[in-house]
Order: structure tokens, then sequence, then C-alpha cells
């Protein structure tokens, strides 16, 4: 998996290329290891090019946001794909970490 990192005032914006399933998950998790090392605690992750998400990958979102909420931060979620919203929504994700329709957004609700 490909995952383009960016940081921009507090926050790091990660933009995985593929699916958030068991086999591409330990290079998201090193990306976000990356970006926690160094002292960013507010995450967007873009999703526009995550077809899908399995229920480890909800349960590494999840435990991210614990994570980061423990450390005094958040994870945001930037513009999922419809199937991902129709996962999220069902499993009552997007009531647990913030979903936004756009990066500006996202970014924004870290002001």
């Amino acid at each position: 998996m490909q995952i383009k990192t960016t940081r921009l005032g507090v926050a790091a914006y990660l933009t995985p290329d593929g699916a958030l399933t068991e086999e591409n998950l330990p290079d998201l998790e090193a990306a976000v290891r990356q970006a926690r090392a160094t002292g960013i605690h507010q995450l967007v992750l873009d999703l526009c090019h995550v077809p899908c998400c399995d229920s480890l990958g909800l349960e590494f979102l999840t435990d991210l946001a614990e994570a980061l909420r423990g450390a005094g931060g958040a994870l945001h979620l930037a513009q999922p794909v419809p199937l991902c919203l129709q996962i999220f929504a069902i499993t009552r994700l997007d009531q647990a970490i913030p979903i936004h329709e756009d990066l500006a957004s996202a970014g924004r609700s870290f002001l």
C-alpha cells in the first residue's frame, strides 16, 4: 500500500491508496507511527483512494482514535467512498470518529 503523508499546521494528513485490510494495515500502521514520532497527535486519514474496509481496518481506526484521544489529539476521516460510508454507518464508527466530506473541513476542525 502506498501512503502519502503531508503535514499542515498541527495535523498530519495520510492518504492511503488501497483497502484497509489485514494485508495493507502494516503499511498504514508504519505511516501512523512515523507521523506520531514527530509529535503529531492530530491525524486526518484521507480515504478517497480506499475502496473498502474490513473488520481489522475498523478495529485499527477505533484503536487509533482512542490512542490519539489519550494523547490529547484526534483522528478525523475525510472523503470516504460510498461503500466505506455505509460500513461506517452500519458499524456506528461514524458516531465515534468525525467524518468530513473534504480535506478542508477536516483541517478546519482542528482550529
